[in-house]
């Protein structure tokens, strides 16, 4: 696609303001999601750098934008906080993303019907604090609780906490406001929420959600092991067809459990409780009754042949539920997968996939109590360390077939559409509501300028997958041959001028997003490139060869104010204010390059003149009182000394003096 004429972005600059870029490291920031493509994939989804990223504030500036980009024929793709690797938020058609960051207010709460109404780019945290002073707290949210938008998880759908008492999110919405290609303002509600959510914004863009709440209440949480696949179905089908009052079930496998311990932790973080190398359940169910649902639960876990686990155990793994991710910093890349089975064959499945694939794969699970027909469901997303900077990622890569073949072969499919599983709509939407959406985008976007390539057609993507699929077999032999090492292991010295330890960190990354509304540098900005997550990227760029720096990079590192919070919500732990700190030096002490001209200057003051505030070395004791200069001023013997600093002595002198005076 070509680059946006003069005209065009002259239209967007008076429209948005400072609300809208054309910067070529925006572009490259705002292109991609989680998902870390294989590099002889990425030519298949082609060019996903946009030509403009536009913040809309309002409803009525989507609509106006929506309009004129239908008449000038430019393609729109939605972007909430892309925390999903389905490339739902990636504009492989180029054209304009909308990023709506800035439209994320609480619009009205409705405490007595427990319904709130919100605008798509708020978080679910920010949402659930915002419902906490009214008394209500969220049914459920998805497991990237801390950084993912209402709007991107309705657009793409799903379950997460919440789901065993609540079932997938869509079913718990009211109502949806969007701006569909024409540019009116439609809401969509009922039957009609199906032409919306799972659709990836390919009908419309959201600007409103309707959703329903509960009434907040204390939590208490246990967990239960099972050294079998076999006992953790039991207990979970058990579980399903009993009236405990549970809301939230969770699991991870053995080999979660064992690397998560391996995982480096955060500085001066204790030791957290041992987890057995088990299947590790984690329920979360209201405190009022809290002994009698404990005790219930135990009942239910040995007679599946498993135990409650100490309470400390149970607490921290609820506590730290948001940190999926936590293994990666041991790749530095992953391979995933995910996947929906039904709860029946749950057992089957986790056999398969150890049977069939040899690399380490951790895995979690979200059991929902109704899924599909009313029957239990549970949704697995695994991961395999690797490390994409090895060719042989490629052959790992492939594994992710053979395990949603396997959940395939269970009456199982791929949990999402998006970009990469378009040609699996059939089963991941059903038959009778893929056509109805497929009309429906007829009707409204005939062009299909809206989110190009998602949902319902990936073009050439979609073909070499699937040819890829027909290859599972040869594939995952190459993929289980690969050996993998697990662990940090940066390499001394530098790469490309970065230091070894740096250049694991950008690639460990999982740009999850957790630290982005954290970051003072990005809240002050609003542009991806101020997040710690885009500098993580931008650094991959940078070694990959993709970028090169220039002032404006050097200034965006030393920007940060070094307050840390990004780190404390890392779910990986990375050391990000010591990374940064490494990067000034070897950009300003070893490369030679500018600081900002203030500090330039502040340094050519003091090595000229020994003080930052560029006054005369000679006139540094001219603050001295005179009444006090021949008993104790500069160069008389004394048993204390007072020195006043070249703050003191050049710019706030009443310093000086008063300290002198004191002292006196």
């Amino acid at each position: 696609m070509a680059e946006l004429s003069e005209r065009q972005k002259g239209w967007l600059r008076e429209r948005f303001g400072d609300r809208v870029t054309f910067d070529p490291t925006e572009r490259v920031l705002y292109g991609h999601d989680i998902a870390e493509i294989p590099g002889l994939v990425k030519p298949l989804v082609g060019d996903t750098r946009p030509r403009a990223v536009v913040q809309p504030a309002d409803e009525a500036e989507v609509a106006d934008l929506v309009r004129w980009a239908v008449a000038e024929g430019l393609p729109l793709t939605p972007r909430g906080k892309a925390t999903s690797g389905y490339g739902g938020a990636v504009p492989v058609g180029q054209g304009i993303v909308v990023d709506f960051f800035r439209m994320r207010r609480v619009v009205e709460v409705d405490a007595q019907e427990q319904i709130v109404t919100v605008e798509p780019g708020i978080t679910w945290e920010r949402l659930d604090r915002a419902l906490g002073a009214h008394g209500l707290t969220l049914r459920l949210y998805p497991t990237s609780y801390p950084s993912s938008t209402v709007g991107g998880w309705l657009a793409q759908g799903g379950v997460g906490i919440g789901s065993y008492a609540y079932g997938p999110f869509p079913e718990n919405v009211v109502a949806a406001r969007v701006v569909t290609p024409d540019g009116r303002v439609r809401e969509f509600a009922g039957d009609d929420l199906e032409l919306v959510a799972d659709a990836e914004g390919i009908t419309g863009l959201i600007t409103r959600v309707t959703l329903r709440v509960r009434r907040a209440e204390p939590l208490a949480v246990a967990a239960a092991a099972f050294d079998d696949a076999d006992g953790l179905q039991r207990f979970l089908e058990t579980l399903a067809g009993t009236d405990l009052p549970v809301w939230s079930v969770t699991f991870i496998n053995p080999r979660m459990a064992e690397l998560k311990a391996r995982a480096p932790r955060a500085e001066h973080e204790p030791a957290p409780p041992a987890l057995p190398r088990a299947f590790v359940v984690t329920l979360a169910f209201p405190e009022h009754g809290a002994d009698d649902t404990r005790n219930g639960l135990g009942r239910l876990a040995a007679a599946a042949g498993g135990r409650l686990l100490p309470h400390e155990v149970a607490r921290h793994e609820w506590d730290h539920r948001f940190e999926v991710m936590v293994v990666k910093r041991l790749g530095p890349s992953l391979v995933p997968s995910e996947v929906v089975v039904p709860l029946d064959r749950l057992a089957a499945f986790l056999g398969d996939v150890e049977a069939k694939v040899g690399q380490p794969i951790v895995k979690e699970g979200l059991v929902v109590r109704r899924g599909r027909d009313g029957r239990p469901e549970v949704v697995i997303l695994g991961f395999i360390p690797a490390d994409r900077r090895e060719f042989s990622y490629h052959f790992v890569f492939g594994l992710s077939l053979t395990v949603l073949r396997a959940a395939e072969a269970l009456g199982g499919r791929a949990y999402a559409t998006g970009l990469f599983f378009a040609d699996r709509a059939r089963e991941v939407l059903g038959p009778a509501r893929l056509e109805r959406l497929r009309a429906f985008k007829r009707e409204v976007d005939p062009r299909g300028l809206l989110n190009p390539r998602k949902v319902l057609d990936n073009g050439i993507l979609g073909t070499a997958l699937g040819l890829a699929g027909r290859l599972e077999p040869v594939a995952r032999k190459m993929g289980n041959a690969v050996h993998l090492d697990l662990g940090e292991r940066p390499s001394g010295g530098e790469i490309k001028g970065i230091p070894a330890d740096v250049a694991w960190y950008a690639y460990a990354c999982s740009q999850c997003g957790y630290c982005v509304d954290e970051c003072d540098q990005f809240y002050g900005r609003g542009w991806e490139s101020q997040s710690p997550r885009g500098k993580w990227y931008w650094l991959r760029e940078y070694l990959e060869g993709r970028a090169r720096w220039d002032q404006r990079m050097v200034d965006t590192v030393l920007s940060c104010t070094t307050c840390e919070m990004c780190e404390h919500r890392c779910p990986e732990h990375l050391p990000v204010e010591r990374s940064w700190m490494k990067l000034r030096g070897k950009l300003i002490h070893d490369q030679g390059r500018m600081t900002f001209p203030p500090f330039e200057m502040m340094a050519a003051a003091l090595s000229g003149q020994g003080n930052i505030w560029a006054g005369y070395r000679r006139s540094r004791s001219d603050w001295f009182p005179a009444d006090l200069r021949e008993a104790h001023g500069p160069g008389r013997k004394a048993k204390a000394v007072y020195f006043a600093g070249c703050t003191a002595s050049y710019v706030e002198r009443d310093i000086g003096i008063a300290s002198v005076r004191l002292l006196h």
